[in-house]
């Protein structure tokens, strides 16, 4: 019978620092989103605060539980689906915010600030993945 493969150290770090951004970021959005947009320069827009508020909801439910959950697994199985999907999410939230910037489609600032956030989570969860058991 095979042995379940135990988490790389990296991938312990990586879900720890993920839970306190997904945490942090997400109780912003989710209570004050029009403040929180405000410190990086996005307009105040009160038609999409509700939506703003179910993003943050995401954040915490799934970046912040998923985490939490990765954080504690025993094993790379319990993990493997989650670094995958995190890696696809995050990957196509920097193109985002990378091309957002790029064509100044709101505030350089706030797209630039997101998209490092985005990319340095990525490498977080791609050294993660290369660092697996096989």
């Amino acid at each position: 019978m095979d042995q379940p493969q135990s988490l790389p150290t990296i991938a312990r770090v990586t879900f720890i620092v993920h839970l306190v951004v997904a945490v942090v970021i997400g109780l912003l959005l989710l209570f004050i989103p029009a403040t929180f947009g405000g410190w990086f320069g996005y307009p105040s827009c009160p038609g999409v605060e509700p939506q703003l508020r179910g993003f943050g909801a995401m954040m915490v439910g799934f970046g912040g539980l998923t985490s939490l959950y990765g954080f504690l697994a025993k094993s790379w199985e319990r993990v493997d689906y989650i670094v995958r999907g995190e890696i696809t999410y995050l990957a196509l939230s920097t193109i985002v915010f990378v091309v957002s910037a790029i064509t100044a489609s709101g505030p350089v600032v706030g797209n630039v600030i997101f998209a490092v956030v985005s990319a340095v989570l990525l490498a977080l969860f791609v050294a993660t993945w290369l660092a697996r058991p096989k």
